[in-house]
């Protein structure tokens, strides 16, 4: 009976992994601004903040160009925060791992079904907590600043 029980709670919490652990991964919130104007708050804020913005991504536009059919507006804002990125990746060369998800990345989309706006975002402060040392340090710090520049914009 103890084997089947431990076999039946592995089972459901793998279960439970796999159902909770994109949503916890990558949160998402109705904004309430439209696209643009979350963007341009966004960006705004990020600037205050003394982040950089290499880049903002129009995912809509690119396809669209590329022969796709025209979707619902995306965009994709990369912000970086230089003290906190030359911090990791001098740091040691085990914590250059993290490269592969820098810059950071905030999306915002146009809801095909509901046309509400959505801000989707890694989270930050649950990542973190996976590496541990300098690394989980560092996106702790990553993940107020972020929360905070996402804040006034979720529809409560």
């Amino acid at each position: 009976m103890f084997i089947y029980g431990l076999i039946l709670g592995i089972i459901l919490t793998a279960v439970a992994v796999l159902v909770l652990m994109p949503k916890l991964m990558i949160p998402v919130h109705e904004s309430k601004l439209s696209v643009d104007e979350t963007v341009a708050a966004l960006e705004k804020s990020i600037l205050e903040k003394d982040w950089l913005i290499p880049k903002i991504y129009n995912i809509q536009s690119t396809l669209k160009k590329n022969g796709h059919e025209d979707m619902s507006e995306l965009k994709i804002i990369s912000l970086c925060q230089p003290d906190y990125a030359y911090d990791i990746l001098t740091h040691n060369d085990k914590d250059k791992v993290v490269a592969g998800i820098m810059p950071c990345r905030i999306a915002i989309y146009k809801g095909q079904e509901d046309g509400k706006t959505y801000i989707a975002e890694m989270n930050m402060g649950l990542m973190s907590k996976m590496f541990g040392g300098n690394i989980a340090k560092v996106m702790a710090l990553v993940a107020a600043e972020e929360s905070a520049m996402v804040a006034p914009l979720i529809k409560k």
